[in-house]
Parts: structure tokens; C-alpha cells; sequence
């Protein structure tokens, strides 16, 4: 089974890592791949910084991760305009076969009425709830407001018998960043500078290409 896990990665840190190792771990996936966002649609602005040092920063993150079953996927990025997942999906079909998993935190998941076509995304895709900061996720009413007709409840796991599909949940002990604060911590470093050291959470390959390249420094 395959694990899709698309995000902007703005920049990408060790709650990421953290998510990505501790879901390894469960042998569910033989592999998880990395999707940057051009666009997220339910975001008022893209990231501002340039896709070329997203992919950067990824690729650094990856390299000191060292683990052949995290993959980095750019076909969002060279897609023009917003990011859809259902339009993703396909693409990974052709890529790496049908038998996808999309990896979504419980927060992700409750903005999933909100997404484009949710029914075409449960005919391409299984869907894995990371159960992290949030209290317990019930996907009944989540599914209802999509106007998706509710599966067969099994120990956990919701089956839906007209596109073999599922969801389910797992949980895991997250690490506490997130991008927001991390680029506020990184902004602040700028300004006063202290940035001898990479703020709690960022990986030194990452920061070191942020410190070179000037990145999240306001002008």
C-alpha cells in the first residue's frame, strides 16, 4: 500500500518526520510519498516561498531522513493553478497503481466537506485519519455533509461496499510544531539575529539552506 501525504511543507520539520516514521512503523505503507501544494484551495495565499526552495528544503529533509520508502512527488507543482486531490489521485494512479492511501490529520479531515468532489477522492483512494492534537474524529458526519452515504462500521475501519474503499484511524504521539510557529520563530531569528542554532523542530540540513539562502527574512 501506498501513503500520499501532500502538505505545503512550509517549511517541512520534524512533526512531519515524526508523522511519516511513526506511520512506517505500523508496516501499513511499503512506501509514503510527499506531495508539495502549488496551491492549497482553502488557503487566502500561497506560500512566499519560491516552489524551487520548497522542493529544497524536501529534498534536504529526505536525504537526512536516508529511508527508501519516503518518496518526493512533484506533479502538483507543475500543474498550473490551485491543487486538487482528486486531479492528484488520478496522476498517482498512473505513477504507482490504485492501491493509495491519503494520509490526512484529523483537523485536514474535518475540512474535507470543503474539498473538491470528496466523492471521486473515496473512489481513488483509502484514507488514514492521523488522530494527533484533536479529540477523536467521527467521520459519520463528516462523510454526511459531503453527502456521502455511510459505509459498514468493523472494528474501527468504515468500508464502503460500492468502491471497496475505507477509512480508518490511528493514532499517534505527535511532536508540537507547526509551520505557523516555525516560520514566526524564523522571521524573529532574522530580525534579531540569532541564528546561530536552527529553532527547536527544524531539521540542520533544512536550516542550513534556509540560513544560506536568506529564506523567511523579511525585507
Amino acid at each position: 500500500m501506498i501513503g500520499i501525504y501532500g502538505g505545503t511543507f512550509d517549511p517541512i520539520h520534524l512533526g512531519h518526520i515524526h508523522l511519516i516514521q511513526s506511520l512506517l512503523q505500523t508496516k501499513m505503507f511499503e512506501k509514503i510519498v510527499l506531495i508539495p501544494a502549488k496551491q492549497n484551495p482553502l488557503k487566502s495565499s500561497p506560500s512566499k516561498i519560491p516552489e524551487t526552495f520548497r522542493i529544497k528544503m524536501l529534498e534536504a529533509s529526505l536525504r537526512e531522513l536516508n529511508d527508501p520508502r519516503v518518496e518526493l512527488w512533484l506533479g502538483e507543482l507543475k500543474r498550473p493553478g490551485v491543487s486538487y486531490m482528486k486531479d492528484t489521485l488520478q496522476e498517482l494512479q498512473k505513477d504507482y497503481g490504485s492501491d493509495l492511501t491519503l494520509i490526512l490529520g484529523n483537523e485536514v479531515f474535518k475540512e474535507f466537506p470543503k474539498w473538491k468532489d470528496p466523492n471521486l477522492i473515496l473512489n481513488l483512494a483509502n484514507i488514514l485519519i492521523v488522530e494527533r492534537t484533536l479529540p477523536f474524529c467521527d467521520p459519520h458526519p463528516i462523510l454526511k455533509a459531503c453527502g456521502i452515504q455511510d459505509g459498514e462500521l468493523n472494528e474501527g475501519t468504515l468500508f464502503y461496499a460500492n468502491n471497496s474503499r475505507w477509512i480508518k484511524t490511528v493514532k499517534i504521539n505527535a511532536l508540537p510544531y507547526s509551520g505557523t510557529e516555525l516560520r514566526e520563530q524564523l522571521v524573529n531569528a532574522w530580525k534579531t539575529g540569532g541564528l546561530s542554532s536552527p529553532p527547536q523542530g527544524i531539521q540542520r540540513s533544512v536550516w542550513l539552506l534556509i540560513k544560506e539562502n536568506q529564506l523567511y527574512a523579511v525585507n
